[in-house]
This record gives structure tokens, C-alpha cells and sequence, in this order.
């Protein structure tokens, strides 16, 4: 089955990664319309991919589904900031979502997506990146002992130089934009209080929700969870750059994490390497830049051998983690194949992240995740 897929939001990571390969994936996806804040942009990328249906509101797109106008089997949402009232209102449709993270900023919210039935798959890409496939066969039996997580983040610019988007739009209402973060901070209240002050709010939603769920989603989904996080630091901030943050915490089994992740805006490139260190050797994963599709994450393997040891690398050039993550999201859709996250996966990420920016503001955070 071929499915009617509408995107909502049409920023960097729609544009260099999700449309190349839903137009790529044309067996299985249809790209029936396109919505963004911004009219112009939507206008010059369906004029760019020949894609009929073009709106500016989430609210459009679905009236335009309910008429019959343009009926659509899912919806890929990458707007910014929290997504709850996005896929809320595509669920109470009737229309699956595919969501880029994060699904949202509070528990709250995802109490309400789980109430509505939504069938929502979470856009984890490094979930179905088969070097990720292949270190859980690695550790398969194996007793971990430590989790080293290292993320060297350069800025947006170096990252994106390569991808040729569109230049900022010039259309946007104040008026329109000032409703769309309103949901953000309305969120924001309630997983932090409102009297969190501005900075640790825009750590929670730009760093640990934004970048480091990445990695807390990960250990996850490799059966090795966080199941309690003891100190947060941030050092480094200079004005809006966030600066470095260092997470230190137990996972399932007993095995402890080191996570630092550090933003460092001229650095080369972007450079993320998570370890596990076990009784008999190491496995490393190293994912490079996200945006840039076909670039292989790297796994690599230390064991023992005799009176040495032996360092085996393994890529996989021909897959790529966002093009299977769309694959398992037809899969859910068509055959109800369950995909790695759904919302309740969504949630505990959620209240990982929540306590990571507990002990990071200490005392000075309200909200869901003063009780964290």
C-alpha cells in the first residue's frame, strides 16, 4: 500500500533529510501537501517536488483532510518546539503521525496523545541505524560495566553549510508565531513551573530535550535504560550558547553512564560516540553529522585474542537510519507493525529528561520535574 503522507513544518531536517526520502521511497510514500508557518516556503517546496496540496496551519491541512479535499494516511510532523497539540489534533483526525522529536515537553501532554488512542511513531533515527542493530548482537550476553557518551556539537551553520536550503522566509506574522511558542512555553509551565527561569528553560527544550534525548533513547532502546540520574553540571555558557552539560547516572543493570555533551560552535564537525565497556572488551558507536544521509556511523569492536587484542570497524554506507525509520513507520501503518517508539517509549525519555534538568537547576526548577 502506498501511503498519502502530508509534512507539517518544513524546516532544516524536512528539507535536507524527510522529503529527499519520502520522494526517494516513491513505492511507498505519496507526498499528498505540505504546511508550514510560512506560505512562501510552502509554495516554493511544492513547487520544487510537484506536490499539490499546500497550506499554512496545522489546522488547514486537517480541514483539508476531513473535507475530502486532500485526504492524507499519515502526517510526518518537524515543526518547531513542542509537538503534543500537533499530534493531538492529527490523532483525534484519524490521521497516523510520524513525529520528529520530541514528542513532546511535558508528561501531561503525552497523558493526553496515549488517552486519544494516537498511533504515533517517535523519529529516533539512531534507533534504525544497523550499526546500533549490530552492537546489540555485540552485547548480547555480555555483563556492561560502564556507558561513556561524548557529543562534540558544532553550530546549526557548519552542519547544515552542505544542504543548500532555502533562505529564511520573509512572510512569517509576528501574530502566528507569537501562537506557536505560546504552546512551547505553555508546556514549558507545566514540566518546569513557571517561575523557572529562562535559561534552564531553554536548556530542557533546546539541549536535553532537543540533542541528549538522542542518546537517552538509545541506551533505551539497546536494554539498557537510565534508571536514575545522580549529578548535572553545566559549565562554559556564554550568552544563548548553552555551553557544556555532564550527566553521570545508573542504568538498568547496574552499569553506570558518563554522558557529557558540549557545544562548541567552530568545532570541525559534529561528532557523537557512545561506548560500552563490558567483562570481556569495548564497543564503540561514532555518528557523524545527522543531516548528511548515506555518511555511516561507525561501530567499533575490542576484544581480547590471545595474549592481545583485536579492533574491528563495520560500516553499513548503503543503508540509511532515516530512510528505515520510514520504512518501519509504512510498516506500522499498513501491517500495524509495532516501530521502536511509540508514546509510552516517548514518556520515559521524558522523565529522564526531567531529571537530568532537576539536578541540573537544583532547587530553582517547579513543575513535573521538581518531583523528578
Amino acid at each position: 500500500m502506498r501511503l498519502r503522507i502530508g509534512v507539517l513544518g518544513l524546516g532544516a531536517v524536512t528539507q535536507s533529510v524527510h522529503l529527499p526520502l519520502l520522494l526517494r521511497r516513491w513505492a511507498e510514500f505519496q507526498v499528498v501537501a505540505v504546511a508550514d508557518l510560512s506560505a512562501q516556503r510552502a509554495t516554493q517546496i511544492a513547487g520544487r517536488y510537484g506536490i499539490e496540496g499546500v497550506f499554512s496551519s496545522r489546522e488547514e491541512l486537517i480541514a483539508a483532510h476531513t473535507s475530502g479535499r486532500c485526504r492524507m494516511d499519515a502526517v510526518l510532523v518537524a515543526t518547531s518546539g513542542t509537538h503534543g497539540a500537533d499530534v493531538l489534533a492529527l490523532a483525534e483526525a484519524g490521521i497516523a503521525v510520524f513525529c520528529e522529536k520530541p514528542l513532546a515537553l511535558a508528561e501531561a501532554e503525552i497523558a493526553r496523545i496515549e488517552a486519544a488512542g494516537a498511533r504515533v511513531q517517535l523519529g529516533y533515527m539512531k534507533e534504525y541505524d544497523p550499526a546500533t542493530a549490530q552492537l546489540a548482537r555485540v552485547l548480547d550476553g555480555c555483563v556492561v560495566r560502564a556507558v561513556t557518551v561524548e557529543v562534540l556539537h558544532p553550530s546549526a551553520a557548519r552542519q547544515l553549510s552542505f544542504a543548500n536550503l532555502l533562505p529564511a522566509p520573509a512572510d512569517l506574522d509576528a501574530d502566528r508565531l507569537a501562537a506557536a511558542a505560546r504552546a512551547t512555553e505553555d508546556a514549558l509551565d507545566v514540566a518546569l513551573g513557571t517561575g523557572t527561569e529562562r535559561g534552564w528553560r531553554d536548556l530542557y527544550a533546546h539541549v536535553v530535550i532537543g540533542s541528549i534525548v538522542h542518546d537517552i533513547a538509545l541506551l533505551r532502546s539497546l536494554g539498557h535504560p537510565i534508571e536514575q540520574v545522580h549529578t548535572a553540571h553545566r559549565w562554559g555558557a556564554q550568552g544563548t550558547d548553552p555551553g557544556s552539560v555532564e550527566v553521570t547516572g545508573t542504568l538498568a543493570g547496574g552499569a553506570r553512564l558518563h554522558l557529557g555533551w558540549h557545544y562548541l560552535p567552530d568545532y570541525p564537525d559534529y561528532t557523537e560516540t557512545v561506548t560500552f565497556h563490558h567483562e570481556a572488551g569495548s564497543a564503540s558507536l561514532t555518528f557523524g553529522v545527522p543531516y548528511l544521509l548515506n555518511a555511516p556511523t561507525v561501530l567499533t569492536v575490542l576484544a581480547a585474542a590471545d595474549d592481545g587484542q583485536t579492533r574491528t570497524e563495520h560500516r553499513w554506507a548503503q543503508q540509511e537510519a532515516f530512510e528505515n525509520e520510514l520504512l518501519a513507520f509504512h510498516q506500522f501503518v499498513t501491517d500495524g507493525l509495532p516501530p521502536h517508539a511509540q508514546a509510552a517509549e516517548g514518556r520515559a525519555d521524558l522523565v529522564v529528561a526531567q531529571q537530568i534538568l532537576a539536578r541540573l537547576a537544583g532547587g530553582a526548577v517547579g513543575g513535573e520535574a521538581a518531583g523528578r
